[in-house]
């Protein structure tokens, strides 16, 4: 579009929305670079949250995941989150052939299970990614158990109480194979890390200085509830471009 046109063009909007500042606008003058009352107030009420507000976003958290065939459920530790990981891991059967292996991220709340400790008994063993981006060979080993595996465990930046959304950043060690290729896919976070709705989500990840210095990192992922489509004769189907089944386990203690 030629510079007469343009502005022809904008002047016709302008006038549609019954503005009257014909005058230029920087990119400051349109986007908001410093908290306003409503962000400081929401950053105060996450941050001010207690143990019982915790709990009732918990409880909503378990309400919403029943809608989306979310499974949530809690643990005191990282021990009794092991338990439940290996009573999964024992009751479900692989979906490709009789091989069980599991995948997970390399985060503290997933290695604080020690769970190539727990499954051991079930012959089941657990490969996690490698850090060394420059290490193809290994980055593709691990892929392919990712392929194989029947059960993926990741943590999650945040999950939404209103809709049973995980907010997941892809980090080095952290890849999404892991929550995308295995048929079950399992999450560890701590009860703080609920949130209400995306307004809180987004929020934070707008004005918490912590989140402002990582950025989004290159890609970020949403997911509520397992993977599902009805492409064929509307019939509902889980599984189809993902996990069938999602667990979410809430450390509470």
């Amino acid at each position: 579009m030629r510079s007469s046109g343009r502005v022809e063009f904008i002047e016709t909007i302008r006038k549609a929305l019954d503005r009257n500042d014909p005058g230029e606008r920087s990119l400051d003058d349109i986007i908001q670079n410093e908290p306003d009352a409503t962000d400081v107030g929401l950053l105060e009420t996450i941050a001010s949250r207690d143990t019982r507000s915790h709990l009732a976003l918990l409880d909503r958290l378990i309400n919403a995941g029943k809608r989306v065939n979310v499974r949530v459920l809690t643990a005191k530790d990282a021990v009794s989150a092991a338990t439940s990981i290996s009573k999964i891991a024992a009751d479900k059967n692989a979906e490709w052939g009789d091989r069980k292996l599991v995948v997970a991220w390399d985060h503290p709340l997933v290695k604080n299970m020690a769970l190539p400790t727990g499954l051991k008994p079930l012959d089941i063993p657990v490969y996690f990614p490698y850090i060394n981006l420059g290490d193809t060979d290994r980055q593709e080993a691990f892929r392919r158990h990712a392929e194989e595996a029947f059960i993926g465990i990741t943590s999650a930046d945040y999950c939404i109480a209103e809709t049973a959304t995980l907010t997941m950043k892809t980090r080095p060690g952290q890849p999404r194979c892991v929550s995308l290729l295995p048929s079950i896919h399992i999450a560890i976070i701590r009860l703080e890390q609920i949130l209400t709705n995306l307004k809180e989500l987004y929020t934070l990840l707008k004005w918490n200085p912590t989140e402002q210095a990582e950025g989004i990192t290159h890609c970020m992922t949403y997911i509520t509830g397992p993977s599902k489509t009805a492409d064929i004769e509307a019939t509902l189907v889980h599984g189809a471009h993902g996990p069938r089944e999602l667990s979410i386990i809430v450390l509470t203690g």
